[in-house]
């Protein structure tokens, strides 16, 4: 069995504007991705990560942990941890970006990935 991390570091793509200073300063770092997304990487913990913010390259990481949530699971913790101001702002863009065109957004699985900078 070859090890998560063994394998060519995953992209993640930050795209939450507020989240720029956090997403250079946190050690630790929370991001979601759409059941598209992670079945399209097939992220598991310990994966290497190359982190983006937008375009530019901002340092690699390891996903320590990667779980389906939903958006009434999220909490303040994961708003802050993850660079948003608060909880409202998260989930509109969470609904913006990672469950858009989903049916029923509010019942919607996605995922959520927390990762460490190496």
């Amino acid at each position: 069995m070859i090890p998560p991390n063994a394998a060519p570091p995953k992209t993640i793509t930050i795209t939450y504007p507020g989240a720029e200073e956090k997403v250079r300063k946190q050690y630790v770092y929370q991001t979601y991705l759409s059941p598209h997304e992670h079945d399209r990487m097939a992220l598991v913990p310990g994966n290497r990560l190359v982190v983006k913010f937008k375009d530019e390259v901002v340092g690699e990481g390891q996903a320590i942990l990667v779980e389906k949530t939903t958006l009434e699971r999220l909490s303040d913790y994961d708003a802050m941890s993850a660079g948003y101001e608060n909880k409202g702002a998260q989930e509109k863009h969470v609904l913006q970006t990672v469950l858009s065109g989903v049916r029923k957004p509010e019942k919607s699985e996605f995922w959520k990935v927390l990762f460490r900078w190496l």
